[in-house]
């Protein structure tokens, strides 16, 4: 293919993407990156665009507004990977090459020599493809398989980009403003070609990935407080009870004590806050790798693998007692929630997640029967496990906390 129609081809796929990304933005407002993706690929469709009618363009703006625009649409590149990936964006990135490529544009024009501000030129859209495929790689562990593609599509660009540095070091006579016909223009096009074909095609199913990941995850999630709910623990609960080695866990349950009566004096806007604070407060005590989940109106279970009965207890105590220290904004200095809690620890042999939530909530009960605001322990080696595998024993075995007595 000729040079025009390699350029035109270009023009096309980035209009046409260009397209598709305002209208996937027309219905995700909230994602700001649609915007500087469209962005980027009119400024790439504009500067080559401006290659097609270089010839027929004044010397000096037929050399400055391509590359210009060539740096702005890989800027806008790497600030929409940015915040992709929700990060600040960084206008330095465009600021700085733009300021480089005009101050070597004026001597280059002066000396009729546009090899320096070639070479530096396309050294610097390098470093900006280069630096969008780490963005893009750098979030990998999210699960996202298109992020592959993109980090691929601009490792590519960057390395035709390098390609055409080392043309401009090794130039020996002058350089002229423009583009001209020769085999490593004709290649460095058709990797274009392939670059805005894959990122636009790369992009829209990174984008749409995430948002099906999100909408999967919000399904396992309770909408107020961001843990998980009833049939998310209840799975992951199945899920270790079928490990055929597994460790001592424990299973938590929680419950606010009184707290209909939060909703009856402040307000259900205050006993949903509340509600929010609570839960901060157990997630910063929980370890990462235990599952927090909202299994009622005020009522939680947390399940904890790997875990000893002492470490269990001393966590449900810290969230109690933190939780019986902090002050609510929307009520009065002495009015504090409280909770309680029961815990089963063991490894659940035998038993299925209903007997296992039966004995945590047994726990729970005796909290609540000693007078709430307290911490209460199964122990399971208090149970005797039968043939027919149905439990039974002497009532389980408490062990409470020295959490004071409600009043």
């Amino acid at each position: 293919m000729d040079k025009f129609s390699l350029l035109a081809a270009n023009c096309l796929i980035l209009t046409v993407f260009s397209v598709s990304f305002l209208t996937a933005f027309h219905d995700m407002k909230r994602e700001r990156f649609w915007r500087t993706w469209v962005s980027g690929n009119l400024f790439l469709a504009a500067a080559l665009f401006f290659y097609i009618f270089d010839t027929g363009l004044p010397e000096m703006l037929a050399f400055i507004v391509p590359n210009g625009l060539m740096i702005a649409a890989f800027a806008r590149y790497n600030q929409g990977a940015m915040q992709f990936n929700d990060r600040k964006v960084c206008y330095l990135r465009l600021l700085i090459p733009m300021g480089i490529m005009l101050a070597t544009s004026l001597p280059a024009h002066i000396s009729q020599n546009y090899a320096l501000t070639y070479t530096v030129t396309n050294l610097m859209l390098a470093f900006l493809a280069t630096a969008t495929a780490a963005e893009y790689w750098s979030r990998r562990t999210d699960g996202l398989s298109s992020r592959y593609g993109l980090a691929f599509s601009f490792m590519l660009m960057a390395a035709s980009f390098a390609l055409r540095v080392a043309q401009g070091i090794g130039t020996e006579s002058n350089l002229l403003f423009g583009l001209t016909d020769e085999f490593l223009l004709s290649v460095h096009l058709m990797i274009a070609l392939v670059f805005v074909t894959t990122i636009g095609a790369f992009s829209l199913s990174l984008a749409f990935e995430r948002k099906s990941a999100e909408q999967q995850d919000a399904a396992h999630r309770d909408p107020l407080t961001g843990t998980f709910n009833r049939r998310e623990f209840t799975l992951r609960l199945k899920e270790l009870l079928q490990r055929p080695e597994r460790g001592n866990f424990a299973v938590v349950q929680f419950d606010l004590d009184h707290f209909k009566s939060v909703n009856d004096r402040f307000g259900h806007g205050a006993g949903d806050e509340a509600l929010q604070i609570c839960t901060d407060i157990m997630q910063w005590h929980l370890r990462e790798e235990d599952c927090l989940a909202r299994v009622g109106g005020e009522e939680f279970a947390a399940l904890m693998p790997e875990i000893s009965h002492s470490e269990a207890l001393e966590i449900a105590e810290r969230i109690r007692a933190t939780i019986a220290d902090t002050p609510l904004h929307f009520a009065p200095e002495d009015v504090r929630l409280t909770l309680s809690a029961g815990i089963y620890h063991g490894k659940g042999d035998g038993m299925d997640h209903k007997q296992l939530l039966k004995l945590a909530d047994d726990g729970l009960y005796e909290s609540k029967h000693a007078g709430r605001n307290r911490v209460s322990l199964t122990r399971s080696d208090a149970l005797t496990i039968v043939e027919d595998d149905e439990w039974n024993s002497t009532p389980p075995a408490l062990i409470k906390s020295s959490a004071p007595k409600a009043s």
